[in-house]
């Protein structure tokens, strides 16, 4: 049922209570000190507001949180006409004493209303149009409401609009004075924090000179804070080459493990320099980070890459095809070996990989990600090893690879077979020796990284022709896991659907629903680009839409007509086709699966044991699947 308007519903509750419509709006009590406060606030802004409109016939009203007028100037006719209507601070305008008003509704609705002649419920407020925007403070407490009064006669909604602009200043005034407050709250807790901090930090401004040094950075290097505040970095701390370079160049260095001079010999640290603009224009200074040497320990097992957020309640489904994933899934939760997820485009490795990570016992650390194919070849070895320090970019200095960030938890590495040859070696020498080497580095570094991966659909033949290195392999697929694809999991699709149209739902603001014959159609569709391809369909379809049902003809031609690139096999089940023997249902499923154990297994709905005892039991080897006896 559809609600009723605000004026409506406040009509019917004045009527209610009993309220006459000759009642006569009668002054109030004194007005409140925080009402006063309101006033002097709001001062500029109904000034500015009056300025605007600077012509006869306008009035603006000031009321607080309850209702209460407590200022109003204008038009000297107007606002005495106003006067005569009981509209005069301190007039109560609450709904309970003064019938239907926008100032009321304003604030009983907490959104922007405006009333005009017969549409207040009191006749001596007849004569008015009142146009009113509520007030907020910064926590979206409301603190009274801003109203443009006129003549009933001379009622526009861009008056309406106009009492909207001028809350939003004040709104906007009210919160330009918080961060005011804030800002020197902030600059004292700042202060302070920096003296608290494990970290050295030295703060070097514009002009190389030393703004802020904190007590950790003068103790790591032996200096007194007070002493060199002021003077030129460069003699007051004698910094590192690699530390001079990026200050003077303005450039960013990231974490370095560097010798600082000092009056008591060389300390080893581990240092940043973070250059510090405003607006990416003005230079304001650099930030020089400094921790112990120690702290290098600490700078393999910092996250940079994204967090494993999901786990198997994420995963979406229940037909047989996926629980048997899930069960291999779990087995890999469980192991300690390397991963390797198979599947289609789109079915969703990722989000297996993160599930599985978050079920091991290394769920507490970092999960990093790689895509091989995505990285030009000339970077490849730097993201996945990490870059010495050298002479030749000392500006940029080393930096750490996915291997050593991924240190006590999951590196998941996509298209590993994207892998040039010299890359291979690199990696499987490193899972071997539990060692990496960064490029041009000589220093190995421990290890301790699980090992996640997918590869394209031909990584079997990449390996029986050598394009891919049969030891990495085997070392790679310890745990196997087959994800099915969308258009072997039959009702899960249904699942699917209702979930990303609720995440649509909560996204858009509004809830969204599929027509009968646009659900069919996304049944009757192969899905090639699986679960990814179904939510993007979704997201795009109700992008492009207002409607609350989605029909038939929004979804695209291609799915609407129940077309695609695949078909769905026409695969028997040994539970539900007992009209074939079970040696022509395992043939049948089998040559649909191309020949491939796992999908044939998911096909009849069994486990590969079970296919495995029942071809046996037959006398079927793998090579039956790809003749025609």
């Amino acid at each position: 049922m559809t609600p009723l308007p605000p004026i409506l519903r406040s009509w019917q509750r004045c009527r209610e209570r009993g309220l006459r419509v000759e009642l006569l709006i009668e002054a109030g009590g004194a007005i409140a000190p925080s009402a006063q406060a309101l006033l002097e606030l709001a001062r500029s802004s109904i000034e500015d507001l009056y300025q605007l409109i600077e012509r006869p016939g306008f009035a603006v009203l000031l009321a607080d949180a309850q209702a209460l007028v407590i200022d109003l100037e204008g038009d000297p006719d107007l606002v005495a006409l106003a006067h005569s209507c009981g509209v005069r601070p301190p007039a109560p305008l609450a709904e309970e004493l003064a019938g239907t008003n926008a100032v009321d509704l304003a604030l009983r609705e907490t959104q922007p209303v405006q009333t005009a002649g017969d549409e207040h419920y009191a006749c001596s407020l007849h004569p008015l149009a009142i146009a009113a925007a509520p007030l907020f403070d910064v926590a979206g407490r409301a603190l009274g409401a801003l109203a443009i009064v006129t003549y009933a006669d001379a009622s526009h909604p861009h008056t309406l609009g106009m009492a909207i602009a001028a809350a939003q200043a004040l709104h906007n005034q009210l919160r330009a004075d918080q961060l005011l407050a804030e800002a020197n709250d902030h600059l004292a807790e700042l202060y302070a924090t920096l003296e608290t901090m494990s970290e050295g930090l030295v703060f070097v401004g514009p002009g190389d000179e030393i703004r802020r040094i904190n007590s950790r950075a003068a103790e790591l290097i032996g200096v007194g804070a007070k002493r060199v505040a002021g003077r030129p970095y460069e003699d007051a701390l004698a910094p590192p080459l690699l530390v001079r370079l990026a200050l003077q160049q303005r450039a960013e260095l990231i974490e370095q493990e560097l010798l600082w001079q000092s009056a008591k010999g060389a300390v080893a640290t581990l240092c940043s320099v973070r250059p510090v603009w405003e607006g990416g224009r003005r230079y304001l200074g650099a930030l020089v980070t400094l921790r112990p040497a120690q702290s290098v320990h600490l700078l393999v097992q910092r996250v940079v890459g994204a967090q494993a957020r999901f786990t198997f309640r994420d995963i979406i489904g229940q037909s047989p095809a996926l629980r048997q994933a899930l069960q291999e899934a779990h087995l890999a939760a469980n192991g300690a070996g390397s991963v390797l997820l198979r599947g289609e485009p789109g079915v969703g490795k990722e989000l297996f990989a993160q599930a599985i990570h978050n079920a091991s016992v290394r769920a507490d650390g970092p999960f990093v990600g790689l895509n091989c194919a995505a990285v030009p070849r000339p970077l490849l070895a730097g993201e996945l090893f990490g870059e010495e320090a050298h002479p030749r970019r000392m500006a940029q200095g080393g930096r750490p690879g996915k291997i050593e960030l991924a240190r006590g938890g999951v590196l998941y590495l996509e298209a590993v077979d994207a892998l040039p040859p010299e890359l291979q070696t690199a990696l499987l020498r490193t899972i071997e020796m539990r060692r990496s080497i960064r490029s041009e580095g000589t220093s190995p570094l421990p290890i301790d990284v699980r090992l996640f991966t997918t590869a394209s659909a031909d990584f079997e033949r990449q390996v029986q022709e050598g394009r891919f290195r049969p030891d990495l392999a085997a070392h790679l697929s310890a745990c196997s896991v087959e994800i099915p694809p969308l258009r072997w999991r039959g009702d899960d699709l249904l699942l699917l659907v209702s979930h990303v149209l609720l995440l649509l739902s909560e996204r858009l603001g509004r809830p969204v629903a599929l027509a009968p014959d646009a659900l069919q159609a996304l049944r009757g569709y192969a899905w090639p680009g699986n679960v990814r391809e179904l939510e993007l369909t979704l997201e795009r379809t109700l992008a492009g839409s207002e409607k609350s049902v989605i029909a038939l003809d929004d979804l695209p031609p291609t799915i609407a007509r129940g077309t695609s690139l695949l078909e769905p096999p026409l695969t028997p089940r040994l539970d539900e086709h007992h009209r074939l023997s079970e040696r022509d249902a395992i043939l049948r499923a089998g040559r649909d699966a191309a020949g491939h154990l796992g999908r044939t297994a998911t096909l009849l709905g069994v486990s590969r044991a079970t296919l495995w005892r029942k071809m046996s039991r037959h006398g079927l080897t793998k090579e039956a699947f790809w003749t025609d006896g």
